[in-house]
């Protein structure tokens, strides 16, 4: 006789919740429906959904981190069932030479690449970086000095067409049996003492189920936060971080095609070759903005919420974009920007994931957390959620991920000691799985860009 399956809801179609449905149906023992509250998906204002996402395979000090990158483009990326929405163009992890908190991360990750068999290049400077670069690229691209900047280069890595990964993904969802609902916004949990039963979404409608995996993204706080959910979380917070996208020309993009990608770890600015329609990506994995809502929460201002359609970032982001490509690549900052945005992030205290059982209740699962570098993990990360849920977790990750785990730290440590982002001081964090700079400030629409601050006229070049 077999065994009937397990029928899982998950609140979020994004990378946890669509990775998460993946694993479990090729298991053969859940069924899975997703709910989104979107009603196009993937959603527009997503994380994931966007020109790309870096790939860095092993650039991480923390070695099982390391690991789990690799195997994700060793064993998954570069397969077909990603359907060619990995590009391999190396990676570059760079920081200056006075910040210590980048320069220890740099350093750990470069012996984590080494001790896993990557040939790593090892930078000592902008002649480095140079020399590296016009080995890459089909004809000669001007260059700047790159801050000064030292720390390697690492061949294996580079960018995911991330909105394409997430609708590969979720039509493999789909394919497998799995339902995907669009415009299905939960507002409330369904319980029974410490069983859940289900979900309440818009309109009254219940979806049942014997598991519940809320994997909202940037909106878990808010989700669970809101008088149907009240669920309580550890200190997790949406923040907003700054993107910025130019048009090349059809000759810029011959030229700068085989670029690599561009990591500052002191100050969190990046770049990306450009993609096939020509447009380059910059963006800054920083602490970010808040954006309070009437209970406190932080929740995300997207180009979907009324008022934010413009996708305006703050001016100084916006500066600090082109500040940092005129470093790199600075003919390409006397260009207008095309368009911006703000890409919010669910961040842990430490930087690392959000991934457990709820301790209230027996069958409710968190899984959030991303703070801002979990896309490149896509096609494993489900794997390590469905781990968790069969309460067999890998054991390297399991304390790290824990519904406690920073609350069992600051017995032993301080938060300034083990806090990801420095929202007190403006200087860069220590970090945990990843490094921030920056402070972390409240989002002010007066702040923000307008059309004519995106021309290059504007930018005193």
């Amino acid at each position: 006789m077999s065994q009937s399956k397990t029928n899982v809801v998950i609140v979020g179609a994004g990378i946890y919740g669509m990775s998460t449905a993946l694993w479990m149906l090729k298991s053969g023992k859940y069924n899975v429906t997703i709910l989104d509250k979107c009603g196009i998906l993937p959603a527009p204002d997503a994380a994931s959904t966007d020109l790309n996402k870096i790939i860095r395979s092993a650039d991480y000090a923390d070695a099982s981190l390391a690991a789990l990158g690799l195997e994700a483009i060793d064993d998954h990326w570069r397969k077909p069932e990603w359907e060619n929405t990995y590009h391999e163009s190396g990676v570059m992890c760079l920081s200056g030479a006075g910040e210590k908190a980048g320069q220890e991360f740099v350093s750990k990750a470069y012996s984590n690449c080494k001790n896993l068999g990557i040939n790593v290049t090892l930078i000592n400077g902008s002649t480095d970086i140079k020399n590296i670069i016009k080995k890459k690229v089909a004809q000669g691209v001007p260059l700047g000095e790159f801050g000064g900047r030292e720390g390697y280069f690492n061949p294996i890595g580079g960018w995911a067409e991330s909105g394409r990964a997430l609708e590969v993904g979720l039509k493999k969802v789909r394919q497998l049996g799995g339902t995907v609902r669009s415009g299905a916004e939960v507002q409330s949990l369904l319980r029974n003492g410490r069983k859940v039963i289900g979900v309440e979404i818009k309109g009254g409608e219940q979806v049942k189920g014997d598991l519940v995996i809320v994997a909202a993204g940037a909106w878990t706080p808010a989700l669970c936060a809101q008088p149907g959910f009240s669920v309580r979380l550890p200190d997790v917070v949406a923040t907003g971080q700054s993107v910025g996208v130019i048009q090349l020309t059809p000759e810029e993009h011959k030229k700068y095609a085989d670029i690599p990608v561009v990591f500052n770890l002191d100050n969190g600015w990046y770049n990306f070759p450009p993609n096939a329609e020509g447009l380059m990506k910059l963006a800054i994995h920083g602490a970010g903005v808040l954006c309070p809502g009437e209970n406190g929460v932080s929740v995300p201002r997207t180009k979907l919420t009324p008022g934010g359609e413009s996708g305006a970032i703050p001016l100084d982001s916006l500066r600090g974009l082109r500040e940092g490509l005129r470093e790199v690549y600075p003919e390409l900052a006397k260009k207008d920007f095309l368009t911006t945005r703000l890409c919010w992030y669910c961040d842990t205290i430490t930087g690392d994931w959000l991934i457990d059982y709820h301790p209230d209740y027996d069958n409710l699962v968190i899984a959030s957390g991303d703070s801002g570098h979990a896309f490149k993990f896509t096609p494993v990360i489900g794997r390590e959620i469905l781990k968790v849920v069969e309460k067999n977790p890998s054991p390297e990750y399991s304390e790290k991920w824990s519904f406690n785990y920073v609350e069992n730290l600051l017995k032993r440590e301080s938060k300034k000691q083990i806090s990801d982002v420095d929202v007190e001081n403006p200087e860069l964090a220590k970090g945990g799985a990843d490094v921030r700079a920056g402070q972390r400030k409240v989002l002010d629409v007066n702040d923000l860009v307008k059309p004519q601050d995106l021309l290059a006229k504007q930018a005193r070049l």
